[in-house]
């Protein structure tokens, strides 16, 4: 039998078990058909293999993004990019918008962050007072947002504006300023309007393109119906995996607050799509380190008695984990402080105490600051922590300054997590930070801030224990492990092709390196021109 794709003279880099390392690879109906030496390729090729020389480059099973929001990050490609040094040039590219865009059209923007502005302040409502169109601009983080007094009007959001699990930032005399956070974003969110299902798909072709290029195969979609809605998401994501427009493979998770639409419609009976898996239930317990309201035991450092926010009391987190738990689902829930992951893992307790089940593989999102006791129980609980390694280089400095000393050993602590018998799948949170799993590695294995500190080296991780996070683990994080994660007979065919002895490479060589290709079920999706590859050969 021929093979449709081999793959030869290179390094390829099983990541199975015993860290085999073959020479070539043959790929055949979208899954591996052999490995071994190139002495072995020739009874493989036919006349319609396509053959590609690796010249010694190295071969990796394909990076999967175990938490990012396809939808938001798909938009925001075209969104206005607010990543400006300071709020005077911010409002020169949002009034610059304004003056090509109709004066009933909103200005989306994305991604600005105070820690970078030289005014040390977010912005506000009256830094934009002379332009009228309604004016959204999302914080890097996703968890607070800008708005303009046009918005706050539209909206209806004045003095006696309430909200719950979140804030409206007000000034001394009580009017808001435009700066909501968390669950005051939503109030805006409803009057928004609503996009056409074509402008979804092309967001999500944007981001699987800009996916595939970065060497991703499959993402896990953090939270159906948190851009949108979760039906309209769904439909999108299923008729583009049905008419192939896009290569990635999907593992999707849905809003809690759906769960009863998505009993009705059968979407979380693990059913199994093309390129796209609906099985996880996701819920929030706080919010973010940087924006001051994630749940910790300690109060934030140059803000007294604020120790941030849980979403729930006790008992309404565990009355949902229950009610999901015993459906036999699994559940991903966002925890970043210690006290947040600490009422979590209660919750996942009580669940599995009442409801046993073996092989349950809860997740905690970020899990960002552990302590010694919690790690044990997550390790005795068998929950898989999903963190994102990048955050540490992008806003480790931020972490210094808004958390006590004792707690910085702690935060996104890779090596615990592997001390303690943890298996953490590796994520990017895409939009809010880089999609890049190879940035991600260089964050795991240097652990340096923006600033250029070094953010407790003692979690440093080695390249090899980092690439497992974005591939084994990850694919044990959605029970795929058997079809994907590493390079074994009988797998998914899906590759990620990098630079020549990759393996060697220190932390700042995997910064600096550039994806040669990316390849989904045999089909290369994405190359780097290799010079003797031929464009055709791959088309």
């Amino acid at each position: 039998m021929f093979a449709d794709l081999v793959l030869y003279n290179g390094e390829i880099v099983t990541m199975d078990k015993d860290q085999s390392i073959y020479r070539f690879i043959a790929i055949k109906n979208d899954h591996i058909m052999l490995l071994g030496t190139n002495e072995s390729i020739k009874g493989l090729i036919g006349p319609k293999t396509k053959v590609i020389d690796l010249e010694g480059k190295t071969v990796i099973p394909g990076f999967i993004d175990a938490h990012q929001h396809l939808f938001i990050s798909g938009f925001n490609l075209v969104y206005v990019h607010c990543n400006q040094t300071s709020i005077k040039e911010m409002v020169d590219v949002i009034q610059e918008k304004a003056n090509v865009s109709k004066p009933d059209d909103w200005i989306i923007g994305w991604g600005y962050d105070e820690a970078n502005l030289i005014d040390e302040r977010h912005p506000d409502q009256y830094d934009f007072e002379d332009i009228e169109n309604p004016i959204f601009l999302n914080r890097y983080c996703a968890h607070a947002a800008v708005v303009n007094r046009t918005v706050l009007e539209l909206a209806g959001i004045d003095e006696h504006t309430t909200v719950k699990n979140g804030e409206i930032v007000r000034d001394a005399n009580g009017q808001a300023t435009g700066l909501l956070k968390e669950q005051a974003v939503d109030i805006v969110r409803k009057i928004m309007p609503p996009y056409t299902k074509e402008q979804m798909k092309e967001a999500i072709k944007l981001v699987s393109e800009h996916n595939v290029a970065r060497g991703i195969t499959s993402v896990h979609e953090a939270g159906m119906g948190f851009f949108y809605n979760l039906l309209d998401e769904f439909h999108v994501l299923h008729e583009m995996v049905q008419e192939q427009r896009i290569p990635l493979r999907i593992y999707a998770m849905i809003l809690d607050k759906y769960i009863n639409d998505a009993k009705d419609l059968n979407l979380l009976s693990q059913e199994s799509y093309p390129n796209l898996r609906v099985g996880t239930i996701k819920m929030f317990a706080d919010g973010t380190i940087s924006g001051k309201t994630a749940a910790i035991s300690q109060d934030y450092k140059n803000s007294p008695g604020n120790k941030g926010m849980l979403m729930y009391s006790d008992e309404e987190l565990k009355s949902k984990v229950l009610d999901a738990h015993q459906l036999g689902f699994q559940i991903a829930i966002h925890a970043i402080g210690d006290k947040a992951i600490e009422q979590v893992l209660d919750a996942y307790e009580a669940a599995l105490k009442k409801y046993p089940r073996k092989d349950h593989r809860h997740r905690i999102e970020h899990a960002m600051v552990t302590n010694n006791k919690l790690l044990e129980r997550m390790k005795k609980l068998e929950i898989i922590p999903v963190p994102q390694p990048t955050l540490v280089h992008q806003a480790g400095d931020v972490y210094l300054e808004n958390l006590d000393s004792s707690m910085i050993p702690y935060v996104f602590a890779n090596k615990k997590y592997l001390n303690y018998g943890l298996a953490p799948a590796g994520s990017s949170d895409f939009p809010i930070t880089p999609s890049s799993p190879l940035l991600g590695i260089y964050a795991a294995m240097c652990r340096e801030t923006a600033k250029g500190e070094i953010f407790s080296s003692e979690n440093r991780i080695n390249l090899y224990e980092a690439l497992k996070m974005y591939t084994i683990n990850a694919a044990k994080a959605s029970f795929e492990e058997n079809v994907k994660g590493s390079l074994e007979i009988g797998k998914l065919g899906d590759l990620t092709v990098l630079p020549s002895k990759f393996l060697e490479f220190s932390a700042y060589e995997v910064r600096e390196t550039k994806v040669e290709m990316t390849i989904i079920g045999g089909r290369v999706v994405y190359h780097n021109k290799f010079s003797t590859l031929l464009k055709e050969e791959i088309l």
